[in-house]
């Protein structure tokens, strides 16, 4: 297993895993399948951010993209001290692997090496077990929670929101 920063290039791969991800998991994210799935590979292309403070890991099985998390920090001087935690997804066929595990403490010890950054924040639907046990094992604490945070297929999902302070 490979752990990369993605780049422009990975776009094909990017779209893919992201299009399966809404597909196998549409209750676990705010966009659904049909919004992302008309988008160009121009348009993942250009959502792949090209700085520090803002990028998308990949975890590589040989040549194939098996699970993405993306990192967005700030920029606002009184809010660049946070950074958010968005759009996890391992496939399902390399879960209860560690491979989220592997994700997630990379990107906590890249945002640890930005200077500014003592917040780590991510939102997680209150039904989803696995993300939350991984969530809580690297200290993550729930701080609020939004009811009907999603509507999908006429139901209601809540999302909880959580923190981790890095410094």
């Amino acid at each position: 297993m490979i752990i990369k920063t993605l780049t422009k290039q990975d776009a094909e791969d990017y779209r893919q895993i992201r299009l399966e991800a809404l597909h196998n998991n549409p209750d676990s994210f705010g966009t659904i399948h049909q919004e992302e799935a008309i988008k160009t590979i121009n348009d993942f292309r250009d959502k792949i951010p090209v700085d520090n403070n803002s990028f998308i890991l990949g975890c590589y099985d040989n040549k194939n993209l098996i699970a993405i998390v993306a990192f967005h920090q700030e920029s606002r001087i009184k809010t660049k001290h946070k950074a958010y935690i968005r759009s996890m997804y391992v496939k399902p066929e390399y879960r209860r692997q560690g491979i989220g595990e592997l994700l997630l403490n990379e990107l906590i010890e890249k945002a640890k090496a930005i200077d500014e950054i003592e917040i780590l924040l991510l939102d997680v639907v209150t039904n989803n077990l696995p993300a939350k046990k991984l969530y809580f094992s690297f200290g993550f604490k729930i701080y609020g929670i939004e009811k009907m945070a999603y509507k999908f297929n006429n139901q209601y999902f809540d999302i909880e929101y959580m923190l981790l302070q890095i410094k």
